[in-house]
């Protein structure tokens, strides 16, 4: 028994080896595929429009039906309109899509092409006062097709635009000619406004005419606050009314007052005393 006995192996150890096999299998299985972080999905861009539905998106942004649009055809990649029109004020409008961005170009008879870029986010309003006659207005991508652009012309209902024309064609042909050095502005109200000119301190003639009410209260001040011209009447009836400014220092600060009543429009301008000499004919009261 005894031999026998002796012969037994331990039994302690094989259990020890199982156990460190068992969590050996536990590692490895800790470490399988599951584990693994799932591979980043790359972003789908979506397809490029074609160009009919680029075209669509241009009718939707004119908002118009497309008999009444310019728009491209196989002929003419670019949208454009050429017609007729009566003497007027009209309103240009100019759309694209399938491009970041095109030029919408006017041009009047023969006169010279007026191009202003668009993105195309938006459509493009442009005002236009036409005198008459043929006229032709295009709207061209930097690109070919896919993209597509379209152009429409009404008539303008926005009455602050027309007036806005009127003022700036009217100050343009006030006070010509125009002189070297000189400094001009212009302004409209139907009360006391206000306009200010760069100028270095020195002598000056004032230049100034107004229209609409019948006369005008004027003074001038430096930047400074002194007092350069006290207040003066000056007769609105399209006569120029001239005066001489000695500037302390730079700038001058013009204050018209129209007393109320319609509107009043004034232009005046800055001439140093030695370039221009006091013209005749300068009227006050």
């Amino acid at each position: 028994m005894s031999a026998l006995g002796g012969m037994r192996t331990p039994r302690r150890p094989v259990l020890v080896m199982m156990a460190a096999l068992v969590m050996a299998l536990a590692g490895c299985e800790y470490g399988g595929l599951d584990a693994r972080p799932a591979p980043a999905s790359s972003p789908v861009s979506p397809a490029p429009r074609s160009f009919e539905e680029n075209a669509a998106e241009v009718v939707r942004l004119l908002g118009a039906p497309a008999s009444d649009l310019g728009l491209p055809s196989e002929a003419e990649p670019a949208g454009k309109l050429s017609l007729v029109l009566a003497p007027g004020d009209y309103v240009v409008t100019g759309a694209c899509a399938g491009v970041y961005g095109a030029k919408l170009t006017i041009v009047k008879g023969e006169g010279m092409p007026e191009a202003s870029s668009f993105e195309c986010d938006a459509a493009l309003d442009r005002f236009v006062r036409h005198s008459g006659g043929p006229i032709t207005i295009s709207a061209v991508p930097p690109t070919g097709r896919p993209s597509a652009t379209g152009v429409k012309v009404r008539p303008n209902t926005d009455r602050r635009a027309s007036e806005l024309e009127d003022f700036s064609e009217w100050s343009a042909t006030q006070l010509l000619p125009y002189v070297p050095g000189e400094s001009r502005g212009a302004t409209s109200a139907n009360s006391t406004a206000a306009g200010s000119l760069q100028a270095e301190p020195g002598q000056y003639e004032l230049h100034f005419v107004c229209s609409g009410p019948p006369g005008a209260a004027l003074s001038a001040a430096s930047w400074a606050g002194a007092e350069v011209l006290a207040p003066v009447q000056v007769i609105c009836d399209g006569q120029v009314f001239t005066t001489t400014l000695l500037l302390p220092t730079e700038g001058v600060d013009l204050t018209m007052s129209p007393g109320g009543g319609p509107d009043g429009r004034f232009a005046y301008k800055l001439v140093p005393a030695a370039l221009n000499p006091v013209p005749p004919g300068s009227a006050g009261y």
